[in-house]
């Protein structure tokens, strides 16, 4: 303090001379006092701004690291998880999320453990806005749970994997070891998940099915279904033998698998192409082709050609993935999903092309 007073003084006598500093010792002698008190004024007021920007700065950038993280869903399907995400920081350790004006608002503490904070915002995020028109439909709390639980690891896994330990350690964990049903429907969905239809067949077909029937606050057996399908897709991922087609009352697929090199050899890639416009012929909605290593390339083609061949067919996107075996090895992988759905729901194969 000594030293900046000194330099004070040496500056104005350097240049206005010791009247000037003799004018500043008198200011100070009868106006000291309201004159720290307003320098103590203005540096409050900075601190509180400065705060305030950057609590601003650090929520705006959790929840674009969230609205990062969460592309691999709405990459599947922009109705998945349609919402923005608005991150307020609060003093409570207790957490509050809700809806409003198409954005998840999430009221959290910003925890020192960045890690903490982000896992807990993302699985908010997903609570709140996941196939949030589904979920009404969905009584079965530990079924909800655990697509929830099983989102959350996969945005993790695929963005954040430094987070994963904390998120299964803290929370999936703990859910895990108390509730016997969660259990049961997180393995079911961990397994869709290896095989690649969690997101681009088991949740689209839940969301897409639902097109018709947004004026409806509850239908009573969509869940019923919903528990068919789900075993019907852990049976997929199982059986050496499989039923490749899933007629259900709101939802109806049909599955190619382009693996067998010599059955490509002897019947050529006209032959699925033949088995898409037959499934859509009988009434699939849609139908996916799925196809791993050197097959990915076989598989786009074939989705290709179909849909230049069928104006059924008004969708075709593909969804890379990588296939995890059972002993956890892992290739690379695509589904394919080929829809005659329009927009709206609709399904436009009712009579065949």
């Amino acid at each position: 303090m000594d030293k900046l007073i000194g330099a004070i003084v040496d500056f104005f006598v350097s240049y206005g001379g010791w009247g000037i500093v003799a004018v500043m010792f008198i200011l100070i002698l009868f106006f000291g006092d309201k004159l720290l008190a307003s320098v103590e004024g203005f540096w409050s007021a900075f601190r509180n701004i400065s705060s305030f920007t950057f609590k601003r700065y650090t929520s705006t950038r959790l929840a674009n690291q969230i609205l990062h993280a969460t592309r691999v869903i709405n990459s599947i399907n922009d109705d998945l998880l349609p919402y923005r995400v608005k991150i307020k920081w609060v003093k409570s350790e207790n957490i509050e999320s809700f809806l409003k004006s198409g954005q998840v608002i999430i009221k959290i503490r910003d925890d020192d453990d960045i890690n903490k904070s982000f896992v807990l915002a993302v699985a908010e995020f997903v609570r709140q806005g996941l196939i949030h028109n589904v979920k009404r439909h969905l009584r079965d709390e530990p079924l909800v749970r655990a697509i929830d639980l099983c989102a959350v690891g996969k945005i993790l896994s695929q963005a954040y994997i430094e987070s994963l330990s904390y998120f299964e350690k803290n929370i999936l964990n703990s859910v895990n070891e108390t509730d016997s049903d969660f259990s049961k429907y997180f393995e079911q969905l961990k397994r869709l998940d290896y095989s690649g239809l969690f997101l681009p067949v088991f949740l689209n077909e839940l969301t897409k099915s639902l097109g018709q029937f947004d004026d409806q606050y509850f239908i009573e057996d969509f869940e019923k279904e919903a528990k068919a399908f789900l075993n019907y897709l852990v049976d997929f991922c199982t059986e050496r033998h499989k039923t490749l087609f899933y007629n259900g009352k709101y939802i109806r697929i049909a599955f190619g698998l382009v693996a067998n090199r010599q059955f490509i050899f002897r019947h050529g890639r006209d032959a699925y192409i033949e088995k898409v416009r037959s499934s859509l012929s009988l009434g699939a909605q849609t139908v996916y082709l799925f196809g791993w290593e050197d097959k990915i390339r076989i598989v786009r083609q074939i989705a290709d050609r179909a849909a230049r061949l069928d104006m059924r067919i008004k969708r075709v996107k593909a969804h890379p993935y990588r296939h995890v075996f059972d002993d956890l090895s892992s290739l690379r992988a695509i589904c394919i999903e080929i829809s005659c759905l329009d927009k709206t729901g609709g399904n436009c194969c009712q009579t065949p092309a």
